[in-house]
This record gives C-alpha cells, structure tokens and sequence, in this order.
C-alpha cells in the first residue's frame, strides 16, 4: 500500500494484497490473545442456531489486523499508521475465507516540508469478491530524503 515516498504517490494510485485464509486457529487464538469469548466467534452450536450468520464469524477486530499485516509498506517511507475513518464490516468473515485488500489513494494533504498524509479506500474482500469490510485509512509518509 505505501511503498513510495510521498513524493511518488498520487491520488488515484492503487494496490491489491497478497491473500491470506483465516483458519480456526485464528479464531481462537484472537479469542486467547484478546479475551474476546463472544460465542458467536467460539462456540460451534450457538454461532448455528444464530439465523444471521449460521456458523462462526471472525471478530471484525481480527479482520482488520489481518488486512493490515497484508498490505505492502516500505519502512523508509511510511512512518506511522495515522488512524481509519469510516471502518464498516458489510459482510461476515467465515473460517476458511480468504482475504485480500484492495487500496486506493483518495487523498494527499501535506503537514510539513518533510511528511504528509496519504488517505487511502482501505477495502477487504474474500474469495468470492464479495466486500466484508470498508474503511477510509490514514498513513503518515516521508518525502524522499527526509530524515
């Protein structure tokens, strides 16, 4: 997602992931990690007898830190994840879902003679093409040559 300085990113420029599948093992181990027990994530029968869903979701706080960890940056040019906007889940993520990210630069808005904020659509999708989770994303990037 932020591969380049500043200076070579512009509004328009896009970005799609590598892949990655959520297996039950990440379901639980978020559960483990988190404290998050909500039955709807770890418990088989409850999650079925639920009309919505009808089976185990992941927790939408598993989803976005999985996103994240799938886009590309560049260290030397993203200095700081600087927030998101507008995060939604549209869609639930099931085990065995294979996620991507799909990226798109909306904004830049300059802070200084050195860094600026690059907003990106910051959109999830799973095997099917199906959108489960939506968001505007903020990153702090340097210019070329900044300390």
């Amino acid at each position: 997602m932020i591969t380049q300085h500043l200076d070579r990113i512009a509004v328009g420029d896009r970005h799609v992931s590598r892949a990655r599948t959520i297996t039950e093992t990440d379901l639980v181990s978020f559960a483990m990690f988190t404290g998050d027990w909500h039955p709807i994530h770890t418990d088989v029968e409850f999650a079925a007898a639920d009309p919505r869903f009808g089976q185990r979701i992941a927790h939408g706080a598993l989803v976005i830190s999985v996103a994240l960890g799938l886009v590309e940056l560049r260290p030397e040019a993203m200095k700081a994840f600087y927030g998101i906007d507008r995060l939604r889940f549209v869609a639930p993520t099931h085990i065995g879902d294979t996620l991507h990210v799909e990226t798109e630069v909306l904004a830049i808005t300059p802070r200084g003679p050195d860094d600026g904020v690059v907003t990106s659509r910051f959109v999830v999708r799973n095997q099917h093409g199906t959108e489960v989770l939506v968001a505007t994303l903020k990153c702090l990037v340097v210019r070329e040559g900044a300390a």
